[in-house]
């Protein structure tokens, strides 16, 4: 067993719950001093035990969205040295902030992960998140950088210079997305090449993908395959740290979870620059506090899905507002449309009309090409406009500026 910090990781359960219970105390007494919002919605409450938890008001997505961008700040924006966006319910962006302390705790708590799948320093780490550098890359190399491992935070632009990398470096961790690593198997399974010409012995993947995807992976590219979970607006990375039972645990020294109707709920205690108490995350979930041989005491966390909405397009998240937003700044602005979710990309079905085409037949090229080129440029997806006769929408005419999938591929 690789565990990076035994003194938190490994913790008797009843100390852990006492560390818990005085940094909690420490956080409600913060954010009723420093955040009007808590300190309005928690009044005269006071905390005494974990119990009492349950008691304190939940902060819910559309908090955030509220207090946009600096009102659930509980330190000055001159101590805060990092500002990370998100996307949240109805498509409208969250901020979240980061001090110098906050980076730290994010290193730290990425190379629990890290010292997990067996990563040293002696590993050489390539990331590669498709389209460009995540917002969670910075905690990877934080992390990477923690425990001194040497990475590569490049993005290739094609496949073949992917591969190219992990030959010439030697790569022998792979970051990235299931969706890359289900590309880079397939290059290796066509042009029969051997996984074992490559230095790969571990590749994580930036979410859970179900148990014969990773099995597939892992025979595929002859590596161990390992997942992350996280919150963009908790941490991810550096929420949990999967061990090699393939179980989610919980680093409960930072984050203290609940389920609630459900819904994973999540109150970070170490948070600087923007703590967040009771943070209802849209995500159903289980939690299991039984014993792992692994030998860590953090719950062990199962995800579920979503329960907002949101949508996964080429590893970006989508919400189908957007969609109609984007719309907008084209001529197909108003006009009903019905949207095709696949992995890869969309299909936009828009109504042939008059009114949207009142002149020649050329112009339903024109306006493919244009929607397709708002779509790559403001949402970095791929975008498919198909143009459906007047029947397709006589059992369900579209309100303007909605959209109803029609289909879903898997």
């Amino acid at each position: 067993m690789s565990v990076f910090d035994p003194k938190h990781e490994t913790m008797p359960r009843a100390a852990l719950e006492q560390v818990q219970l005085e940094r909690l105390q420490a956080l409600v007494a913060r954010l009723k001093r420093n955040v009007r919002r808590y300190r309005d919605a928690l009044g005269d409450r006071h905390v005494s035990s974990l119990a009492d938890l349950a008691g304190l008001p939940l902060t819910q997505p559309e908090d955030l969205i509220q207090a946009f961008p600096y009102g659930m700040f509980a330190l000055p924006l001159r101590e805060v040295i990092r500002l990370h966006s998100t996307t949240g319910p109805e498509a409208r962006q969250l901020v979240i902030g980061h001090t110098r302390n906050d980076l730290v705790n994010w290193g730290r708590l990425t190379a629990r992960q890290f010292a997990a799948a067996g990563m040293t320093e002696h590993d050489v780490v390539q990331l590669c998140f498709e389209g460009g550098l995540i917002k969670g890359a910075a905690g990877y190399t934080l992390g990477a950088e923690m425990i001194e491992a040497s990475i590569i935070p490049e993005d290739p632009y094609h496949i073949d210079y992917q591969l190219a990398m992990l030959r010439n470096y030697r790569v022998t961790v792979l970051i990235t997305t299931p969706s890359n690593a289900r590309d880079l198997m397939e290059v290796l399974r066509t042009r029969r090449l051997d996984p074992q010409s490559l230095q790969l012995r571990c590749v994580l993947l930036s979410r859970p993908v179900p148990a014969s995807e990773r099995e597939e992976l892992k025979t595929g590219l002859f590596a161990d395959v390992r997942c992350n979970f996280g919150v963009a607006e908790i941490l991810n990375p550096g929420l949990c740290v999967e061990c090699a039972e393939g179980r989610h645990h919980v680093n409960e020294d930072h984050f203290l979870p609940e389920i609630v109707d459900g819904e994973l709920v999540v109150t970070t205690l170490c948070r600087e620059a923007m703590p967040l108490l009771r943070y209802a995350t849209r995500i159903a979930a289980t939690l299991a506090a039984d014993k792992c041989a692994c030998g860590r005491t953090g719950v062990t966390l199962t995800p579920g899905t979503r329960l907002d909405g949101r949508l996964r397009v080429n590893e970006i998240t989508l919400y189908a507002p957007q969609i109609a937003e984007v719309l907008s700044h084209t001529r197909a602005s108003g006009t009903p449309f019905k949207l095709d979710i696949a992995e890869r990309g969309i299909t936009i079905g828009l109504k042939i009309s008059d009114a949207l085409f009142p002149d020649i037949m050329g112009d339903l090229v024109t306006l493919q090409q244009e929607v397709e080129r708002e779509f790559a440029t403001r949402l970095g997806i791929h975008a498919e406009v198909r143009y459906l006769e007047a029947y397709h929408f006589a059992s369900s005419i579209l309100p303007q500026g909605t959209c109803a999938p029609f289909a879903t591929r898997p």
